[in-house]
C-alpha cells in the first residue's frame, strides 16, 4: 500500500527519499481475544470476519484526512499528518475517526457468531516520525520512530471500547478543542505517560 503521490514517483522511476515529520498522529487497533476467537473458528471464518470488519473500517476512514498504513492480522494502523501535512488537525482527525470506528463496531455482527459482540481496543499517540518506502519487489510505505512504538503500546494497554490516548495527543486535542477526555491514570509505557480516554 502506497500513497498516490509516492506511487506516482515510483512509476516515474524516481527515488523516494525518507522524510521527517515533526508531528503526526498514529492509531492502532486490534480485536480483544482474537487468539481465542480464532481457535473457535475455521481459517475461512477468520478471513471472512476480518474482511467484513475492515471493509466497514475502510469505508468510514474515507471521511477523514487520514492514511491507512497497513493491516497485519487483526491489527489496523492509520496515521494523519503523513504523507500530506495538515497542520495541527491530525490529532482531531484521528480521534474523530477512532470514535466513528468505535460506533461502527458497536453494531458489528460477527458473520459466523451472530450472538457474539466483537471488542476493539484502540490506541493513539502524537509525535515525530520518519516515513519512507521500504523494499522494491513489494514496496511499502512505513513509519519509524518512538511515536509508532508508543501508539502501539497505547493500544496494547488500552481497554475495550475506549480510545486510549497519550498525554501528547491530549495536548494536541486541547489546542483544537471540541473533545472531552477523561484521565485514566499514569502507566509505565517505556516512559511515564499520563493516559486518557477520549469521548465525543
Amino acid at each position: 500500500m502506497l500513497p498516490p503521490s509516492v506511487a506516482q514517483q515510483l512509476k516515474q522511476h524516481r527515488q523516494v527519499s525518507a522524510e521527517t515529520y515533526e508531528s503526526v498522529t498514529i492509531y492502532f487497533s486490534d480485536i480483544v481475544g482474537f487468539t481465542e476467537l480464532s481457535s473457535e473458528s475455521t481459517p475461512m471464518q477468520v478471513i471472512s470476519l476480518l474482511n467484513a470488519l475492515y471493509k466497514m473500517f475502510d469505508s468510514r476512514i474515507e471521511l477523514y484526512d487520514v492514511y491507512k498504513i497497513e493491516t497485519i492480522g487483526e491489527v489496523y494502523m492509520v496515521a494523519s499528518g503523513v504523507p500530506q501535512r495538515i497542520g495541527k488537525e491530525h490529532a482531531a482527525e484521528i480521534s474523530s475517526m477512532a470514535l466513528d470506528l468505535l460506533h461502527g463496531t458497536e453494531n458489528f455482527i460477527i458473520p459466523h457468531m451472530p450472538g457474539e459482540k466483537i471488542q476493539i481496543r484502540m490506541g493513539v499517540h502524537s509525535g515525530p516520525v520518519v516515513a519512507g518506502v521500504v523494499g522494491t519487489k513489494m514496496p511499502r510505505y512505513c513509519l519509524f520512530g518512538d511515536s509508532v512504538n508508543t501508539a502501539s503500546r497505547m493500544e496494547s494497554t488500552g481497554l475495550p471500547f475506549k480510545v486510549h490516548i497519550s498525554s501528547d495527543t491530549k495536548l494536541e486535542l486541547d489546542r483544537v478543542g471540541g473533545f472531552i477526555v477523561k484521565l485514566r491514570g499514569e502507566l509505565e509505557i517505556k516512559v511515564r505517560y499520563k493516559c486518557y480516554a477520549v469521548f465525543n
